[in-house]
């Protein structure tokens, strides 16, 4: 029905830059929507008492599971603003991406303070900085000399 309807237009520049709107409006709302259930995962699973995760036998590997969860959380809000189809969000990802990751960090330990059995940690808080620092750096470098703007 709608490919019928697309082609009663009397402009085919028109049909083209709808459909064109339409898939980078679909890419943005589903990175949005991942980076959004990911950090709703991720206050799930910091809401579950006396968790421990498996271990990996070496000294420091809750940083890690720290870098690792919040590597994937600014990889997903990478996404979420280079497909926006804002160029402020896009031109300004990389400050924009560790600001939201960072304040959802800190409203995560917060949120651990209060479940018992869990605890707020500086050292998962700077844990969950690097992963997104390290990240954002990443795709900073690898789109540095490339145009972001589509």
């Amino acid at each position: 029905l709608w490919i019928s309807i697309l082609r009663l237009k009397r402009f085919p520049c028109e049909e083209y830059w709808w459909k064109e709107e339409k898939l980078v409006s679909g890419k943005r709302i589903s990175y949005t929507w991942l980076a959004l259930g990911y950090a709703i995962l991720i206050l799930i699973i910091s809401s579950i008492p006396d968790l421990s995760p498996p271990e990996l036998g070496f000294r420091f590997q809750d940083k890690f599971y720290h870098f690792l969860e919040y590597a994937i959380f600014s990889i997903l809000l990478f996404f979420a603003l280079f497909n926006s189809p804002r160029n402020f969000l896009k031109k300004n990802f990389l400050i924009i991406a560790i600001l939201i990751g960072l304040v959802f960090a800190a409203i995560d330990e917060i949120h651990q303070s209060l479940i018992p059995g869990r605890s707020a940690d500086v050292a998962d808080f700077l844990a969950d900085f690097l992963g997104l620092l390290f990240v954002q750096l990443f795709f900073w470098f690898y789109y540095r000399k490339r145009p972001i703007v589509r």
